[in-house]
């Protein structure tokens, strides 16, 4: 697989399912979800609350309908990743798996032109976000930022099922397991 085989299963990731339920594990929030376009309902494993999304506010920076999240921006880019089209290179693409499901994985890092759903909470978190969120005059400490970010899609409905910042102060990782798509 290229680096535009990545970008193209990441556009069409929308069109790719109509229902899934899932199992989403992060530093911050684990949750069971199933999810339909526009509504997420999911039990927080940590405490089992339940709770119900419909839709979701645009984020200033969204030219297109946002799923809804549980978490913040960074939950509907993962649905539908298409901030990975443009701006974004792709290297180190892989074929794996990723519990029992085929997935491409890759390592991404964001380029002049990359358009996040959100610069606060992007895919890609880097310079070229933390400048869109906080000004050109903005400036790294060292450490501070990842060298790129470890990425997976699955194959079958290209929703990012895997992610973990490489390097960087925050150490930001989630996992998706797909429990069912259709």
């Amino acid at each position: 697989m290229t680096p535009e085989n990545v970008r193209l299963l990441a556009r069409s990731a929308p069109e790719r399912w109509s229902e899934l339920e899932l199992v989403h594990r992060s530093d911050y929030l684990n949750v069971r979800a199933t999810l339909r376009h526009g509504e997420l309902h999911g039990t927080r494993l940590d405490d089992g609350q339940p709770f119900h999304v419909l839709g979701a506010p645009p984020s200033s920076w969204s030219v297109r309908p946002l799923e809804p999240y549980a978490t913040n921006y960074e939950w509907s880019a993962m649905l539908d990743p298409y901030e990975l089209g443009d701006g974004v290179a792709i290297s180190d693409v892989r074929s794996e798996e990723h519990f029992g499901r085929p997935v491409v994985a890759f390592v991404a890092r964001a380029v002049s032109g990359y358009d996040p759903v959100c610069s606060c909470c992007p895919l890609v978190f880097s310079e070229v976000s933390e400048r869109l969120e906080h000004g050109e005059d903005w400036r790294a400490r060292p450490g501070e930022l990842p060298d790129g970010v470890d990425l997976a899609l699955d194959l079958g409905v290209g929703i990012v099922v895997r992610s973990r910042h490489r390097g960087g102060r925050l150490g930001h990782w989630f996992t998706n397991e797909i429990v069912r798509a259709a």
